[in-house]
């Protein structure tokens, strides 16, 4: 055997290395797109829950309280029936309710895993509270307090509605 063999043979046992190196890079590369993968539904997941649980805590404070329920429903269909205090409370119920759509109508824009089901379910409900006298009211005094794509999205759903 001469050094000719030998150099032979040493780039036969470097190409094997680089080719097991690439083998094991490109596991390394799949192993970490699926735990990117899993992590990113985990985070949709708990913004998911997290929306969905300010939402529910908003209506609980609404049907749990007979003082809250009788504001909500009398600003909805007059607010300027409302004393001064009932309508910062009516405010600042419709407020928590927009927050919550405005939370689940965000979601559902970045997170690619919360189907346009979720919004279109939200955008319901926002349609039917948008008929409203008292949110009438309250979209024409306070939407500028809202994010430009949601404002608009609300205003195209107003439009739609009525």
């Amino acid at each position: 055997m001469n050094w000719q063999d030998l150099g032979s043979i040493g780039e036969m046992i470097s190409a094997i290395a680089v080719v097991v190196s690439l083998v094991y890079v490109a596991f390394q590369i799949r192993q970490n797109t699926r735990q990117i993968d899993q992590n990113t539904k985990a985070v949709q997941a708990a913004a998911f829950d997290s929306s969905i649980t300010h939402t529910t805590t908003t209506r609980q404070a609404i049907f749990s309280n007979e003082d809250v329920t009788r504001i909500y429903l009398q600003g909805a269909h007059d607010p300027d029936s409302l004393t001064e205090v009932d309508r910062e409370r009516y405010r600042l119920i419709l407020h928590n309710v927009l927050w919550a759509i405005w939370n689940l109508y965000t979601q559902s824009k970045v997170a690619e895993e919360l189907s346009s089901d979720t919004w279109q379910a939200q955008a319901a409900i926002l349609k039917r509270v948008s008929k409203t006298k008292g949110f009438q009211w309250f979209w024409d005094n306070y939407k500028g307090e809202f994010g430009p794509s949601f404002h608009n999205e609300v205003s195209r759903l107003v439009n739609e509605s009525e």
